[in-house]
């Protein structure tokens, strides 16, 4: 089956998947994928999103849901993600330009959604985030940031390096550091406010 999807990406991120988004404002989530050779998943998603970054300003020129579920993404670089289906959890997730949905659930039963009725704020950007706010979300390209439990975003680029010392940790306090405002995560690690 034939996707509707031939734009740019213009985001990669990492929340508790992988994913790219388009500049038509489509959307794909991976749990587990294939780019290059390589096999991405929960064990080395740092490295997938450095792979999944390395597409930001591709385009998608062809996507099709293969009769055994099996996701692929055509870029004009000639690169290729693949998504095969997962036996116990959800492989992959197309998030269509009007909202629409297809998920790839266990095991390679694929469910559609047709476009939600309800809306969903976007993150807010004002301020810092609070003190216990958690990481949830950390992105590269257009509109990169952080996005914390608070729904406050640092637009900032993202130390891909130390990525594994962001996500999904918390905000302890925040410090003035050689007249630099900075937040000190539980991690240890410290984000500059000014970006």
């Amino acid at each position: 089956m034939k996707l509707e999807l031939q734009s740019r990406v213009t985001k990669a991120h990492l929340d508790f998947d992988m994913g790219v988004e388009f500049e038509d404002s489509s959307s794909v989530a991976f749990s587990e994928f294939e780019l290059g050779g390589v096999l991405y998943d929960e064990d080395n998603q740092f490295d997938g999103l450095r792979a999944l970054v390395g597409l930001l300003g591709r385009t998608c020129t062809r996507a099709k849901v293969s009769p055994s579920s099996v996701l692929e993404l055509d870029f004009d670089d000639g690169s290729r993600v693949m998504a095969k289906p997962r036996d116990e959890v959800e492989s992959w997730e197309y998030t269509a330009a009007n909202g629409s949905t297809m998920i790839c659930l266990p095991e390679g039963d694929i469910e559609s959604m047709p476009r939600p009725f309800r809306h969903i704020p976007p993150a807010v950007t004002a301020g810092p985030p609070s003190e216990g706010a958690t990481v949830v979300k950390i992105s590269g390209g257009q509109d990169s940031g952080i996005e914390f439990s608070d729904r406050t975003v640092l637009r900032t680029d993202v130390p891909l390096d130390s990525a594994y010392l962001i996500l999904r940790e918390s905000v302890v306090s925040s410090h003035l550091i050689e007249k630099r405002q900075q937040i000190e995560l539980s991690s240890g690690y410290f984000l500059p406010l000014d970006g």
